[in-house]
């Protein structure tokens, strides 16, 4: 069972516990998982913890993130989170798998956020919008290099990039209504595309 936080007494008063953000991301990456538990240090309502797992394939990180959530007794009724982060990606067959997971996040309460074609989209819109429609996962982290020197997908920016967060939140926006002044809907179809802006602005309103 997953221990909350926060349960020590004050006085005759007891602290409110943390509710749980459980992150589910694709195999041994290291990229979401370091950016987003970094967030652990100014919480003031919510944990974030790591789904147990290495699966790649989106359904099989849905999966895990799900068997994790049991192990440790989650509970959605009661504000935990279950949040899962996917790479849209250029693999072949990668539409396919992603339309399944989307499908299985929504049927099991399971936030789905999809960066287009990679998460480093969310990392450059800290410094800079940009529509350009990226042909690679490479080609993004190249770009991110000209901003963050030896960028690699295992190293921790948190502390170079948090304080633009707001910027980045505000630039990722911009991109949707971009996409939708096209007539572009379809999240899978938008490039470059991220929407970890919402669970993000979520936690800057839940600083300590």
């Amino acid at each position: 069972m997953v221990k909350r936080v926060g349960q020590k007494k004050r006085g005759k008063y007891s602290r409110k516990p943390k509710k749980i953000i459980l992150i589910g991301t694709e195999g041994n990456n290291q990229t979401e998982k370091n950016y987003f538990t970094a967030f652990n240090q100014t919480q003031s309502e919510y944990k974030i913890n790591v789904a147990k797992g290495n699966n790649t394939d989106p359904e099989g990180v849905i999966r895990d993130l799900l068997k994790t959530a049991k192990q440790e007794e989650l509970d959605l009724k009661q504000g935990d989170i279950l949040a899962c982060f996917i790479d849209v990606d250029f693999k072949q067959g990668r539409e396919k798998e992603l339309r399944a997971a989307i499908k299985l996040a929504r049927q099991n309460n399971v936030s789905l956020y999809l960066s287009n074609p990679c998460f480093e989209v969310w990392y450059l819109l800290h410094f800079r919008y940009s529509t350009k429609p990226y042909c690679s996962n490479d080609e993004a982290i190249r770009d991110l290099n000209s901003y963050i020197s030896d960028y690699s997908k295992s190293k921790d920016v948190f502390e170079l990039i948090v304080g633009n967060s707001k910027q980045a939140i505000e630039n990722s926006k911009k991109l949707e209504d971009y996409h939708q002044s096209n007539g572009t809907i379809d999240r899978i179809k938008k490039i470059p595309y991220t929407d970890v802006y919402k669970i993000v602005e979520m936690l800057l309103n839940t600083e300590q």
